[in-house]
């Protein structure tokens, strides 16, 4: 057992039970399970309402996060959902993202490991992103929505406490990014000329969906010049040749 599952196990284990909520700050953080911010302490109470939304036995397997190859189970991912300030709602999508994280294709261990400055980005579509609330405007990748905050910022928790992406240590990027604290947005179908991702996929329009890159932050292209198409596009080539690339 890892001391997070002997804490959850014992509801007077550890330094959360009886604490002020300043000491179980500190004490979350001794622990190395933070990533810099505060967490909402994952008491047994608190890590039991996240699991009520999870039909799957609480100790299962869903992926092994590399570079540790930690096991994610559902009880331990509620104990990381619940430190990033997630709602119970938000539990079944937080599962579905690092399934998809852990197929092969996606090369998980290269993306934790590389000293590239990548992070996963989740994009949602479908109906769980309009019941959630996830953002796909001005607030997508910026603060100020509880929900594109908090279940990106889970997705790295567990990348951290259980695949062991700790920087320096698992995390090898030769500096961070500010996109390792949260990356989740949806996409603006509703505005969109183009058919949405998961449709383009093979999915159906009405079924909720996520996909997942790995990516740098979001770089900025700005034209305060051109009054042509013409121009728009050779500031917008000349900002693509100079991005993506591990140079």
């Amino acid at each position: 057992m890892s001391h997070l599952d002997e804490l959850l196990a014992q509801p007077q284990a550890g330094g959360l039970a009886g604490a002020t909520l300043e000491e179980q700050l500190d004490y979350c953080a001794a622990q190395g399970w933070t990533d810099g911010l505060p967490v909402m302490p994952p008491t047994r109470e608190r890590v039991q309402a996240m699991l009520e939304r999870c039909e799957r036995p609480v100790d299962a397997c869903i992926a092994k996060l590399p570079p540790r190859y930690g096991e994610l189970t559902p009880v331990r991912l509620a104990a990381n959902a619940v430190m990033a300030g997630c709602a119970p709602e938000h539990f079944p999508l937080l599962m579905l993202a690092l399934e998809a994280m852990s197929e092969p294709q996606f090369n998980l261990y290269a993306v934790q490991t590389t000293t590239h400055c990548v992070a996963p980005l989740l994009l949602v579509n479908g109906p769980v992103a309009r019941e959630l609330g996830i953002d796909s405007g001005h607030r997508a990748f910026g603060p100020g929505v509880r929900v594109n905050a908090c279940i990106g910022r889970a997705i790295r928790l567990a990348l951290i406490n259980v695949g062991g992406a700790i920087p320096g240590v698992g995390d090898m990027a030769t500096y961070g990014s500010p996109a390792k604290f949260s990356f989740c947005i949806a996409e603006n179908e509703a505005a969109s000329p183009w058919e949405p991702l998961h449709v383009s996929r093979g999915f159906a329009s009405d079924t909720s969906a996520v996909s997942v890159f790995a990516c740098e932050a979001p770089h900025n292209v700005s034209d305060h010049a051109s009054h042509t198409g013409k121009g728009i596009l050779t500031t917008i080539a000349g900002t693509l040749a100079k991005i993506g690339r591990a140079t």
